[in-house]
C-alpha cells in the first residue's frame, strides 16, 4: 500500500496538441506497467491535461508506477507536454498548485519533498526548461493566491457588516 511522502512530478516529453492521456496509457500498457484499481495502465496518480484537466489514474493509495525505488511512497503527477522545448499552460500551473496543495494537505506532505522526477532518476523530467524548485514555487503561488481571495472575501464580509450597523 502506497504512503505518500513525496510528491512526484513528471511531463509526458510530447509536446503534441490534443488530450494525451490515451496515448500515455497504451504506451505504459505496452510497457507492462501494472493496472490501477481504476482501470488505467498510466503510472502517475494523477494526469493534468493541457487545457488543466485532472485525472485521477489511480488511488492515492495504489502503488504507483512512475519512480523506480518511490512507488511505495509517493504520489505521481504527469502533465502533457515536453517541457524541455515549452511551457506549461496557465491552466495546467493553476491545476497542479490545487492539487497539490490538496495533496500536501491531505498526507502532510512537506514543501521539500515536491520534487521533478530527476531527483530520483537520470532523467530530465520534468524538463530542462523548469528548475528544480519549479513545482514548489507553483504550490507557494496557488497558496498565497488562495490566502488573497480568502483575505478579499473576509474583508467585504466585514464591510458588508459594518454597513448593517
Amino acid at each position: 500500500m502506497n504512503e505518500p511522502k513525496y510528491i512526484i512530478v513528471h511531463h509526458t516529453a510530447d509536446g503534441s496538441a490534443g488530450p494525451q492521456l490515451n496515448k500515455v496509457n497504451e504506451y505504459h500498457k505496452y510497457r507492462e506497467f501494472p493496472k490501477s484499481s481504476r482501470g488505467f495502465f498510466v503510472g502517475y496518480h494523477y494526469f493534468i491535461e493541457k487545457d488543466g484537466a485532472v485525472i485521477q489514474a489511480r488511488e492515492d493509495t495504489d502503488e504507483g508506477a512512475h519512480c523506480k525505488g518511490y512507488n511505495f511512497v509517493s504520489i505521481g503527477i504527469g502533465l502533457a507536454g515536453n517541457f524541455d522545448f515549452e511551457m506549461p499552460t496557465a491552466k495546467q500551473i493553476y491545476a497542479l498548485g490545487s492539487l497539490i496543495a490538496t495533496l500536501c494537505e491531505k498526507y502532510k506532505i512537506k514543501l521539500e519533498d515536491i520534487v521533478p522526477h530527476r531527483t530520483f532518476a537520470n532523467t530530465s523530467c520534468y524538463g530542462t526548461r523548469l528548475s528544480g524548485s519549479w513545482a514548489r514555487a507553483v504550490y507557494k503561488d496557488y497558496f498565497l493566491g488562495a490566502i488573497g481571495r480568502l483575505l478579499i472575501k473576509i474583508k467585504e464580509l466585514l464591510e458588508l457588516l459594518k454597513s448593517h450597523d
